[in-house]
């Protein structure tokens, strides 16, 4: 679909492979009728009020009712599914995002409040900066990714769902006053700014992640990072 949408409604959509270790990648335009406070579907008054935007999901609603499997939900209710959306709205300044899957757990930072979260990300908000720096830290620890492989499902292939698994790790709660959970918290901040400045290569996200991870090494901040977090561990 294209059209003109009032830019209220058009946000940035992360997905899986938007999050690269300390660094949101690319995301797509994603038109979200939140209004302020609540989702708008077509039978809503409110919504012709947004001329762009009534014209645009409407549209959207009889793409869906024609190819949905059953008609038990509306293209709005199929969005906000269990509350998905809306839990995130409005987002908090602070929030950690990580992959829910991969060889190697992948996380970010997202400051914009305008990001939306697609379903094969993680989110979760922090108190403040130190904090989610603090954990992006440990989802981005290689020491994590070998911790959290015994408990990860297995098939034919390596395991690569973290999902909630990592959560059965004992990372500890941050504390602004412990030294070594402020020093893992700076060498974040120092991770961010080395994946910033990498040039990625025009290639999948997976190569592009192990670009930032090899960069990280040989800053040897990854193995600082690594450090802490297994002593954390213990």
């Amino acid at each position: 679909m294209t059209g003109v949408v009032e830019k209220d409604f058009v946000r940035p959509l992360y997905r899986g492979d938007s999050i690269l270790p300390f660094r949101g990648a690319s995301s797509v335009s994603a038109v979200i009728p939140w209004s302020g406070n609540r989702l708008l579907d077509g039978h809503d008054e409110q919504l012709d009020t947004y001329p762009g935007l009534a014209q645009w999901w409407r549209a959207a609603e009889k793409v869906w009712e024609r190819h949905r499997k059953s008609d038990r939900l509306s293209l709005a209710e199929q969005l906000d599914y269990r509350n998905k959306l809306s839990r995130q709205l409005p987002a908090t300044k602070y929030r950690v995002v990580y992959a829910a899957s991969g060889m190697y757990s992948a996380a970010a930072v997202v400051t914009d409040e305008k990001v939306i979260i697609e379903h094969q990300l993680y989110w979760g908000s922090a108190t403040d900066i130190n904090e989610a720096r603090f954990l992006a830290a440990f989802l981005n620890s290689e020491t994590l990714t070998m911790a959290v492989r015994p408990l990860q499902p297995r098939g034919e292939h390596n395991p690569r769902h973290f999902d909630k698994s990592v959560f059965q790790l004992p990372i500890p709660l941050y504390d602004p006053a412990d030294e070594v959970h402020r020093r893992l918290a700076d060498l974040a901040e120092q991770a961010e700014m080395i994946a910033a400045d990498v040039l990625l290569p025009a290639k999948r996200f997976e190569t592009q992640r192990n670009v930032i991870r090899q960069a990280l090494t040989q800053q040897g901040v990854a193995v600082e990072i690594d450090s802490i977090v297994k002593d954390l561990f213990a």
